[in-house]
């Protein structure tokens, strides 16, 4: 039974746990008691999310009503909540010492987990609260407690907790432990921005290589703009080349494509750098440039003008051209064209090929389209261009 059938005492019953108030604590136990006996009368008598008049307690930080609840009342020092929490959870949460204190004395676990794994330790851990950790350790606390969101160690890192994490790697927590689609401490320190646990955490052990959801601790701090814990990373021996050992393991599993002749992870790498890569991808680009420019006029036709305002967009420079002929900018292709004109002769090309001499001829100064134009001579001749000006 959850719920006495006087809801607004129980709630004046769970206040007078948090407050402290002893007298008023033990008038309504009395007053609410239907010949159940004292101790059923107290154990039924809970909050929405199943908290106990001693949860209660031990967030006000009253001792001396945990002593009652527990001693007099007989109230599960170990009772959970909704969530899973024990009173000494909640000591911990609220920063109540000396509450923790008598509840470990009388028989709270100290490695009783939430329902998402997290120990009392892990609390203490992800708020740096150094008395509660050296206080859960001694008392018998697992110091690699593995919960949803990893160890306690991890909790402090990504926290930034370095005390915390000086006293977990003292008692031996492991700072190499792998869990799946979570973090190390180490990158998690590099995450919380923390160099002084990054340091820790290398001191202890922590490999700097290892690699956890695709990435190397290396990687965070580079994308992350983390240049203290780089330098870090490079004296305790990270690798700047290494790679990604699920792609090493998974590439003899797939199709080599006929045009990359070494398929290796080198040799991928090598293609992909190219300047014949760059070429096609270049082409691509070129091609995608009027396809979509194809795709916006069909779409106007359509009265498909959400589309069309996109794909449109694409042509914003051949409708310069139009409005303003004698403009050399309206006749500006970008830089790359000219190098991918060697790989097709559409007449698509030609017109932009023809547009760039047009802008050659009406702004003959501009050292750029000058440059362009000595570099690609050849161009301009294999597709019938004139090559002097």
């Amino acid at each position: 039974m959850a719920f006495r059938r006087d809801f607004a005492s129980n709630y004046q019953f769970l206040g007078a746990a948090f407050n402290g108030d002893l007298n008023l604590l033990k008038r309504l136990a009395n007053e609410l008691d239907m010949r159940d006996g004292l101790e059923e009368t107290v154990a039924n008598i809970k909050d929405l999310n199943g908290r106990t008049a001693l949860h209660f307690a031990a967030v006000g930080g009253r001792a001396h009503v945990c002593r009652y609840l527990t001693a007099e009342a007989k109230l599960d020092v170990n009772a959970r909540d909704g969530k899973g929490e024990t009173p000494l959870h909640n000591s911990i949460t609220a920063d109540r010492y000396p509450t923790a204190v008598h509840l470990l004395e009388n028989g709270a676990n100290p490695i009783a987990a939430t329902d998402s794994g997290l120990t009392p330790l892990h609390y203490a851990a992800n708020s740096g609260l150094k008395k509660f950790l050296l206080l859960l350790i001694l008392k018998g606390a697992e110091v690699d407690a593995n919960a949803n969101s990893g160890t306690p160690l991890k909790c402090a890192a990504i926290h930034g907790q370095k005390k915390a994490v000086k006293i977990l790697l003292d008692n031996h927590a492991n700072p190499n432990m792998i869990f799946d689609f979570i973090h190390p401490p180490l990158v998690a320190s590099i995450l919380a921005s923390s160099f002084d646990c990054v340091k820790l955490l290398l001191q202890a052990g922590a490999d700097p290589n290892t690699c956890s959801l695709g990435t190397t601790p290396l990687e965070v701090a580079a994308s992350n703009g983390e240049t203290q814990a780089i330098r870090c990373l490079l004296n305790a021996g990270a690798d700047p080349n290494v790679t990604n050992s699920d792609v090493r393991i998974l590439l003899p599993l797939t199709f080599p494509i006929p045009k990359v002749t070494d398929w290796s992870f080198d040799g991928i790498m090598k293609y992909v750098n190219s300047e014949k890569f760059e070429r096609k991808r270049k082409l691509r680009k070129f091609e995608h440039f009027f396809l979509s420019a194809s795709k916006g006029e069909d779409a106007f036709m359509r009265k498909d003008y959400v589309n069309a305002i996109r794909d449109l967009a694409l042509r914003d420079a051949t409708a310069s051209r139009m409005v303003l002929p004698s403009l050399p900018k309206a006749h500006y292709t970008p830089k790359e064209l000219p190098a991918i004109y060697q790989n097709s002769s559409s007449q698509d090309f030609k017109r932009a090929a023809e547009s760039f001499l047009t802008g050659m001829r009406l702004d003959r100064k501009t050292r750029q389209l000058n440059d362009l134009f000595r570099d690609h001579r050849d161009i301009l001749q294999a597709l019938d261009m004139p090559p002097n000006m």
